[in-house]
């Protein structure tokens, strides 16, 4: 054998070695997971609603992996900066998403340039929980009853202020798809989070608001608002006093808040079974349930395939309505 083809042949066996090792070594760490803190993405900002259901399903599940799950918080356009930038990290299993019906459900249907696709950026693994929003004013509020912001007496709608946590959050879709329904005129006027609208709202700088309900019954039950309606079809047991919008002859509205876990696509398969068993294992625990049911969300029950399925339902019937409403956001 001549030089040069010892040469080539020493070649391909460091190049094949060289590969066999890192296949070695990438099997070995898909094996291994977790074996480093993971990062969770909540792309909100602190103190509402997914926050702190972020921040809670990332407390059970580093007791279930053995692994620091630590909360990060990117904030912007409505959830949609955060979510772009998931999709965009490393798949491999070390930055997973909390998704939420916003971000996940209403966004590709809100923005014309959104920076990534539900169903092709990301893989769904598991769904956490959903919650009725609540329809509140302010508890000196001179509006005592749904009715009366649909239909004042000799006051034109178009004057009545509704505020929102931003352009395409939940407070915004839903209360556009309500006004669609009741023909009402009201004026949106968006913050930069729920909590300075809430502020606003008790301070009588606008008329109502719909919030999430795990953060609006301290509110409710200290007494600085007063809830008119709930947006499920049922009775929220948190608030059992407190009518649907269809027992106010709102037909068929049903509109949850809901929330899930998420990987950006290409993280390993083996990696995202892992960490969708975790999910159902927390969710299957009693006492989970009951922390979860406390604060107001009803856990999800299903397995992978039937969040995904979810996932992809929600995407259409919320692309619709936002198509019906004409709402639009560049």
């Amino acid at each position: 054998m001549t030089h040069s083809k010892i040469m080539k042949t020493r070649v391909r066996q460091i190049l094949t070695g060289g590969a066999l090792l890192a296949t070695l070594a990438f099997s070995a760490g898909v094996h291994a997971w977790p074996d480093r803190p993971i990062k969770m993405i909540v792309p909100f900002p602190a103190g509402g609603i997914n926050d702190v259901v972020g921040r809670l399903t990332a407390s059970y599940l580093q007791e279930e992996l053995g692994v620091s799950v630590v909360a990060d918080n990117r904030t912007g356009a409505g959830g949609t900066i955060g979510t772009a930038l998931a999709a965009e990290s490393t798949p491999d299993g070390y930055t997973i998403l909390l998704g939420a019906s916003s971000t996940i459900a209403t966004a590709p249907g809100l923005y014309r340039n959104l920076a990534y696709s539900p169903l092709k950026s990301f893989e769904a693994v598991g769904g956490i929980g959903a919650t009725a929003s609540v329809i509140v004013v302010a508890s000196d509020s001179k509006w005592t009853a749904f009715g009366d912001l649909v239909q004042p007496d000799g006051q034109d709608t178009s004057e009545i202020n509704y505020g929102s946590a931003g352009p395409g959050t939940s407070h915004h879709i839903k209360t556009e798809t309500l006004k669609l329904r009741t023909g009402a005129k009201w004026t949106h006027v968006p913050y930069r989070g729920g909590a300075p609208a809430m502020t606003d709202l008790i301070g009588g700088q606008i008329d109502f608001l719909t919030e999430p309900l795990p953060t609006a019954v301290n509110y409710i039950q200290s007494g600085r608002v007063r809830p008119l309606a709930v947006t499920t079809a049922e009775r929220s047991a948190s608030l059992p006093d407190v009518q649907t919008l269809e027992e106010l002859g709102i037909e068929n509205f049903d509109a949850s808040l809901w929330f899930g876990i998420f990987v950006p696509a290409g993280v390993d398969g083996e990696i995202t079974d892992k960490l969708a068993q975790a999910m159902q294992r927390i969710f299957a625990r009693e006492d989970v349930k009951k922390d979860f049911n406390e604060r107001g969300l009803i856990t999800f029950s299903g397995n992978r395939e039937d969040f995904k399925a979810f996932v992809v339902s929600e995407i259409k019937v919320w692309g619709d309505a936002i198509q019906q409403a004409k709402i639009r956001i560049e």
